[in-house]
């Protein structure tokens, strides 16, 4: 087994800097979603809060075919580790914004490791851009790369009533 990794920063636990405060809209989320992908079945989205509100739970996906990422403060960042279904035996891909020094419009997640994915041409999320429009829209912007080549999926997600 191949674990691919690139270079993996500690976060600082000391400047936090307003990563708290971005949780805490993150929290917003909570609630069931859906979404329109072009070419499959509508998209469904949970979010919970997990762990005592320390964690954020996103399950997406269809009742046959879905994923979870798990959001989490890391220092002065927004960590979220993304449980992909693409491969055979399933990986996991370590996502996380920029330091944040004030509360941005959107979060933008890059690529920091994966575990469990066995080539880097297997297909993987290298990064997901994430904007809350208000209470009951969120837009995702999903970047898939495989065999060297990227594909966007772009999710509009409309809160449930």
């Amino acid at each position: 087994m191949l674990l691919l990794t690139t270079a993996f920063v500690a976060l600082p636990l000391t400047s936090r800097a307003d990563a708290p405060k971005v949780f805490e809209h993150l929290k917003s989320l909570a609630g069931d979603w859906d979404a329109d992908l072009p070419g499959f079945e509508k998209l469904k989205s949970a979010v919970q809060l997990v762990s005592n509100g320390k964690a954020i739970e996103e399950t997406i996906g269809t009742p046959k075919d879905n994923e979870l990422c798990v959001y989490t403060v890391g220092g002065d960042r927004i960590v979220m580790t993304h449980y992909c279904g693409m491969t055979p035996d399933g990986h996991q891909v370590r996502l996380q914004t920029a330091g944040l020094d004030k509360a941005p419009d959107q979060l933008d997640f890059g690529f920091a490791e994966s575990t469990n994915l066995h080539t880097e041409a297997a297909p993987h999320m290298r990064r997901v851009l994430m904007t809350i429009s208000d209470p009951d829209h969120y837009f995702e912007r999903w970047t898939k790369t495989e065999n060297g080549k990227e594909t966007v999926f772009n999710l509009n997600f409309v809160r449930r009533q």
